[in-house]
């Protein structure tokens, strides 16, 4: 399955000069870091080459105001779109503001969080996701902890906290090992039978998107 974190989280990272531990070990956003740094680093070179007709802006305007008269309607197509452009720019730009909820996932060591996801025996995992997003997290391999979108709930291993703007979930980790959380893109009607490949490999055969995330407690 390709990780497409990068463009939904990692892309905010860059823009606010922030560190991005996941793309040093993700293949896929690593390139697709490299695809978007080789776009930007093209753009002030398109055109730069060409010479062109030095009266064309001239001369479109000529052809507009002459079929302008004969063709109202193109003009009233024409705003539209580009309301619709910019509307769609401004919704897209809202859904990937730094404040709304994303996955996230954090270390808390001695009550600060971390952006690093090696962690230490009796540190705490939180998970923030949004309000349609389950979580599922395994402790070398086996299910420890899991929290179905929009359900609080209280476990021995950790807890579930909806609230109006998604769900946090968090867990002490009292015993080394290899840590995985599984973040479901929406609520899925798959319950988790306890074995971490049993479980992947049902949410795939059912084409659930999800993203798994690990965690090594020394």
């Amino acid at each position: 399955m390709t990780c497409d974190r990068y463009w939904r989280e990692g892309i905010l990272l860059v823009e606010r000069g922030l560190d991005d531990p996941h793309r040093d070990g993700c293949e896929d956003c690593t390139r697709a870091h490299a695809s978007r740094q080789e776009l930007i680093d093209a753009l002030p070179l398109i055109g730069a080459d060409d010479t062109g007709d030095p009266d064309w802006q001239a001369k479109v305007w000529q052809r507009i105001d002459g079929k302008r008269a004969h063709a109202p309607w193109r003009w009233q197509l024409a705003g539209a779109l580009g309301m619709a452009c910019v509307v769609a720019l401004w919704i897209g730009l809202r859904s990937a503001r730094p404040g709304d909820v994303l996955p996230r996932i954090e270390i808390l060591g001695s009550g600060v969080a971390m952006r690093s996801l090696d962690a230490h025996v009796d540190d705490r995992l939180r998970v923030t996701v949004a309000k349609t997003s389950d979580v599922w997290i395994y402790r070398d391999n086996r299910l420890a902890l899991q929290c179905p979108a929009g359900q609080a709930s209280e476990q021995a291993s950790g807890r579930c906290v909806p609230d109006t703007h998604g769900m946090v979930v968090e867990m002490p980790l009292p015993i080394p090992g290899t840590y995985r959380v599984i973040i479901t893109a929406a609520s899925v009607s798959l319950r988790p039978r306890g074995g971490l490949d049993e479980d992947r490999g049902a949410l795939e055969t059912a084409g659930v998107r999800f993203e798994e995330h690990q965690i090594q407690v020394r």
